[in-house]
């Protein structure tokens, strides 16, 4: 999901009695780990630090704990000096620090139920954990808070506006959640969510290919789609190259890879995001390195 989103959810799920200082690490907590989207130059730079990117290490449980103490520095230092006056007497980071926490891992909890998924126990693994509920990210969601904020930003609204956005993100959430349980239900294979809340993808795969299919909630299956794993190569062929820090990468950001031996070279794709059947994440779809001798 989108900071926007994830500020105003926790900021309307906020008790009344937080002092200023308090909400203010709440919302904090709840946007900070998007601070990674300036990472990424450094990850496109280094491909084994494909970690730092948008995703990724500030949206695991690790890294959310690990930009605690540096934020809280920062914001102690910036109520001594008098930024937060409300504070008064005997300044004290327990309760901020408290909020800030619960901000975060709002986050965490909220992209989680998004596709591709974030990788929670990193750097135990590298793997994304997703609940499938929402395309990442949900640009229902996203609207819905960008109309809130055009309206609430400038003095408008009130009480019964913010129940009003509390309820619809609620509702939808609800609704997102009951809809990929009966799309489970009736599908054997990974569900993918599309923008189109009723139409899903069903993904199927053995030892040889990925079988792709669609699925409408009013329609039922649609046609399949193969994806050979590996083409004119074997798994044991390449597996020296699946330990590249550029082929990490790739699968970091990637649903499936299929391998294809191609003269001297081996290409490594995501078909789905490469022939654009689902555009996000849409960096490193596709890879060519030198075939093993």
């Amino acid at each position: 999901m989108d900071s926007l989103t994830h500020a105003f959810v926790v900021m309307l799920a906020s008790p009344e009695t937080l002092s200023g200082i308090s909400l203010f690490t709440l919302v904090l907590g709840a946007v900070i780990p998007d601070i990674d989207i300036f990472f990424k130059p450094l990850s496109d730079r280094y491909p084994e630090l494909y970690m730092f990117t948008h995703g990724g290490i500030t949206h695991s449980i690790t890294g959310a704990v690990a930009m605690a103490p540096l934020a809280l520095t920062g914001i102690y230092l910036a109520g001594s000096a008098g930024a937060f006056p409300s504070a008064g007497q005997g300044f004290s980071l327990v309760v901020p620090g408290i909020c800030f926490i619960i901000g975060t891992f709002t986050h965490l909890i909220l992209d989680a139920l998004a596709y591709p998924g974030i990788p929670l126990f990193y750097p135990f693994s590298p793997r994304k954990y997703t609940a499938g509920v929402f395309p990442g990210p949900s640009l229902v969601l996203f609207a819905a808070s960008l109309i809130f904020a055009l309206i609430t930003l400038p003095g408008y609204g009130g009480a019964a506006l913010n129940l009003a956005y509390a309820a619809f993100a609620l509702l939808f959430v609800l609704a997102s959640i009951a809809i990929a349980v009966i799309v489970q239900g009736r599908n054997h294979g990974m569900a993918i969510p599309t923008l189109n809340p009723a139409r899903w993808f069903v993904l199927k795969e053995d030892e040889q290919q990925y079988i792709l299919s669609s699925f409408n909630l009013f329609s039922g299956p649609g046609p399949e789609k193969i994806f050979p794993k590996y083409t004119n190569t074997t798994p044991r062929d390449i597996q020296d190259l699946t330990r590249n820090p550029e082929y990490q990468r790739l699968r970091f950001y990637s649903y499936i890879i299929t391998a294809t031996r191609d003269g001297d070279h081996v290409v490594f794709s995501d078909p789905l995001r490469s022939d654009r059947i689902i555009y996000y994440p849409p960096f490193y779809t596709r890879l060519i390195l030198p075939a093993p001798e």
